[in-house]
């Protein structure tokens, strides 16, 4: 008899999270697995990365709050074998229903940040989300954990270790170098001009701002035309492009929505820089760094040495500055090319990681 499991997700629009748990989703609905994937909202890019025999629910609700008997009245009236979860908000709420014992399917989840970093214990707003993570996080019956840091988060949350499987995130398909190699079309100039490139949302998360400082810094000392490419949404955008629109930088500075395939905007840029203030395991600095691309990044939580010290081409900030970030730019632009060898795929694969799941199913 097949399995069934729910994975569920905020929305479709582009996001780690997001991403990993689709392709999760896919490789075990072609492995004999009844999948679906529930919705607050279905709206996104991503909706076109589903598998046609992954079944979405559209709850059609803008906030959680309005969602909680819905998602209750679907998993009672479904009865699924396993939910997976990787957003916060949601596993509590699943945790909650858990502990409770409103629900009897096993619970995995997969942390996509740390908590901790997120929600600092001086913000007064964070100490209902602490509160609940450490009263509510245990009842999960499994963590599929992607850096050292969350695994050390989850064992103050009280996790028991044997509770925890080790996991990469799930990057490479078939097409990941087919992928980056088509050529940016919408964007001619960049052909023709070097550019530096980041990418995720607008948010403070993503610190943007210190780029940007940086990025003032810079111009004044490299004697090329230099574009600074930032591919992402939130609700920063306006306040980012004022600030570049005010320090006369607007020319140089590009912004671009998401989209369905930014390995090429990788593939081609001079240097890749992350400035994040806390991360899980970047979808997108992985895969900079499997194109061979020279990273640039913060010394962060869930982003830090001993996570990508296995990656020659991944210099981590020993000073998270705008000082040290433009003077650690500059090095690598006027630094001579380097022909860094292709960083193995294997454990960022989809399958690879896929599988692991897929293991863990087939045993509960």
């Amino acid at each position: 008899m097949k399995k069934n499991i729910f994975f569920f997700l905020h929305n479709l629009k582009v996001g780690g999270a997001e991403k990993n748990l689709i392709n999760y989703a896919n490789y075990l609905s072609k492995n004999d697995i009844n999948v679906k994937i529930i919705c607050l909202s279905a709206k996104g890019i991503l909706k076109k990365n589903i598998d046609r025999k992954v079944k979405i629910i559209d709850l059609n609700k803008k906030k959680l709050k309005y969602s909680i008997f819905s998602i209750l009245k679907i998993i009672n009236n479904t009865k699924p074998d396993i939910i997976f979860s990787s957003l916060l908000h949601i596993s509590l709420l699943l945790c909650f229903f858990k502990k409770m014992n409103f629900i009897k399917a096993k619970l995995f989840l997969r942390p996509s940040n740390v908590i901790l970093a997120n929600h600092s214990t001086a913000n007064k707003t964070s100490y209902p989300i602490i509160f609940l993570t450490n009263f509510f996080l245990r009842y999960a019956d499994l963590f599929f954990c992607i850096s050292d840091n969350i695994f050390k988060e989850l064992r103050l949350f009280k996790v028991p270790s044997y509770k925890v499987i080790k996991i990469n995130n799930a990057i490479v398909d078939k097409d990941f170098y087919k992928k980056s190699k088509k050529p940016i079309k919408k964007n001619k100039i960049l052909n023709k001009n070097d550019y530096i490139l980041s990418i995720g949302r607008l948010t403070e998360q993503k610190n943007h701002l210190m780029l940007l400082k940086s990025f003032i810094e810079i111009k004044k000392k490299y004697n090329k035309k230099l574009f600074l490419v930032l591919i992402g949404e939130g609700h920063l955008e306006k306040k980012l492009k004022n600030f570049v629109k005010t320090n006369k930088i607007d020319k140089d500075v590009i912004f671009i929505k998401n989209l369905q395939n930014v390995l090429n905007y990788i593939k081609y840029c001079k240097l890749f820089i992350q400035t994040s203030l806390w991360e899980g395991q970047p979808n997108v600095l992985i895969e900079a760094l499997l194109l061979k691309k020279q990273v640039i990044a913060t010394n962060s939580p869930g982003q830090n040495k001993k996570n990508l010290d296995q990656f020659k081409n991944c210099h981590i900030l020993k000073v998270n500055s705008i000082k040290n970030l433009s003077k650690t730019i500059l090095y690598f632009l006027n630094k001579k090319k380097n022909n860094f060898k292709l960083n193995k795929t294997l454990n960022y694969s989809i399958n690879y990681s896929s599988k692991i799941i897929l293991d863990v199913i087939k045993k509960n």
